[in-house]
């Protein structure tokens, strides 16, 4: 029985598949990158009006507690 050793690790390149054809001219350029100040501002907006909503709720259950009821 031949004995079990592990073979060291051998990095291959990566090949195109031959399907594909072989690129003639170089990618296109990548876009810059998106902007987002106006999910940034809609986030501030939405965090501002929880902020609106639950503070009174807070308020109202620290005075509650506090005359202990």
């Amino acid at each position: 029985m031949p004995e079990l050793k592990e073979h060291p690790y051998e990095h291959q390149l990566p090949r195109r598949p031959a399907r594909l054809p072989k690129r003639t001219e170089p990618p296109p350029e990548r876009s810059r990158t998106p902007d987002l100040t106006l999910f940034l501002f809609a986030g501030l907006v939405l965090v501002a009006i929880v902020a609106f909503v639950a503070i009174p709720y807070v308020v109202a259950y620290l005075v509650l507690w506090l005359k202990g009821g």
